[in-house]
């Protein structure tokens, strides 16, 4: 294996990758400066060679881009690659983030002596709902049990797991982030639990699983509905035993494991109907916390984006939102959430000039009809008012004027009916009332 072990000298200005560190060994891995591309793979002449049966000859490529980004491109392996858990073709990797390549986790830092950004950092916004679920997560940290965390694609699952690990006494165990839905269905269990050589064609020799991989620390078992339901009752043997054993094998092992698991399918949870069993289901939900979907938390919207620039100004410069750039955002719904958002905010930066509009956040989808702006006068509160609290301002009063009700204007932008009330009187929106026109024969 090619390695450079950290010197220890300082670290490199702006938020750029300069060093992989090893999960399980702590073994860190400096990107030499003067490289602009590492082939990673289990060929011993690969830059970044590692000895894993799951890994192809030459499974990813990192590249630097000339801004000082590392862009991971998947080199068609056969079992792909993955970034915090969501399998990727090609996307950048950021300080902090999990490089999972076949059974080898790596963790991406800015210089080899730093320490990575904690989730606290991360899960940014006001949201009362939020908050809230942040700090039950912090107090469910404190002890051992079964987190389940519920959310739609893109609400930041993988970040509270994470804010869980952090905040408990395994912060400094290792953290084992595993999706599901990734994995060939005739392979979970091998990858869970591990297995003897010789157990099924082509293990040609024993491994072990994501558990056995996660003791004294934390495993992240994210979209765990996807899971077939067949091997669902061998997950609940191993939560409840604490003891694990491989395919093909004849003896347990011990395990000290905390388990994290997180899945969207809210459907029917805890039924027969859903796609988690029941049994399994109230065994990792000791703890159920729920993250609110972006478009119920619009509130945070302009502390999101502030965020977002400011950790993407070292690689693109400090770019400024226009109002009818503020004004595109708050009249999007936000399907992806705030990954979605992440998204629409890195190709304008990427894109666009000094300053961003509606065309560079969402030029790759096509033109977007915008909400139209706000009628009322500026007024002295108006102007004191953050750009995209105005925007939101004027989606409101449209909705209103739109629908001719507080609950289907709220339904209509997606916003809960309780915060659009709260906002509309806060704001000196009035509800415009139909007036229903008599004809003359009195119908």
């Amino acid at each position: 294996m090619r390695t450079t072990q950290s010197n220890g000298g300082s670290p490199r200005a702006g938020s750029v990758v300069v060093a992989l560190k090893r999960m399980t060994s702590g073994e860190v891995f400096e990107l030499d400066a003067t490289m602009r591309r590492w082939v990673v793979g289990s060929n011993p002449s690969s830059d970044l060679a590692f000895e894993d049966p799951y890994l192809s000859n030459v499974h990813c490529v990192l590249e630097r881009k000339p801004n000082g980004a590392l862009v991971v491109r998947d080199a068609s392996s056969r079992n792909g690659t993955f970034i915090d858990g969501n399998p990727v073709e090609c996307a950048e990797l950021r300080i902090g983030a999990y490089l999972t390549v076949g059974r080898t986790t790596l963790v991406a830092i800015a210089a080899a002596s730093d320490e990575r950004r904690h989730a606290i950092e991360l899960l940014r916004g006001r949201d009362p709902a939020l908050r809230t679920t942040i700090e039950q997560a912090m107090t469910a940290a404190r002890t051992d049990c079964s987190v389940l965390v519920l959310g739609e694609t893109g609400t930041g699952k993988d970040l509270l797991a994470r804010l869980v690990h952090e905040s408990s006494r395994r912060a400094n165990g290792p953290f084992v982030a595993v999706n599901c839905g990734s994995i060939a269905r005739e392979l979970v269990a091998s990858e869970l639990f591990g297995h003897e050589k010789g157990a099924f064609t082509g293990a040609t020799e024993t491994r072990d699983g994501w558990f056995v991989e996660a003791h004294g620390g934390t495993l992240f078992l994210d979209e765990i509905g996807e899971l077939p339901l067949e091997l669902q009752p061998h997950l609940l043997r191993v939560l409840e035993t604490r003891r694990v054993r491989r395919v093909g094998g004849t003896s347990d092992r011990p395990i000290d494991v905390r388990i994290v698991a997180a899945t969207h399918r809210t459907m029917g949870l805890g039924t027969e109907g859903s796609r988690l069993r029941p049994d399994l289901y109230h065994r990792l939900a000791t703890v159920v916390l729920t993250l609110t979907p972006l478009r119920e938390r619009m509130s945070d919207l302009g502390e999101l984006v502030d965020g977002m620039l400011d950790d993407l100004a070292p690689a693109f410069g400090k770019k400024m939102v226009s109002a009818d750039g503020w004004q595109a955002l708050a009249g999007h719904t936000w399907p992806g959430n705030i990954r979605e958002l992440f998204k629409a905010v890195e190709r304008a930066v990427t894109l666009g000039g000094d300053e961003l509009g509606p065309n560079d956040f969402f030029a790759a989808i096509g033109p977007r009809p915008l909400v139209a702006p706000t009628s009322a006068p500026i007024t002295r509160e108006l102007e004191a008012m953050p750009a995209y609290h105005v925007a939101l301002r004027g989606a409101m009063e449209q909705a209103l004027a739109a629908h001719g009700t507080i609950r289907a204007a709220a339904s209509a932008i997606g916003m809960p009916k309780s915060t659009f009330a709260d906002k509309a009187k806060a704001w000196g929106l009035e509800l415009r009332r139909r007036v229903r026109i008599r004809r003359p024969d009195g119908r």
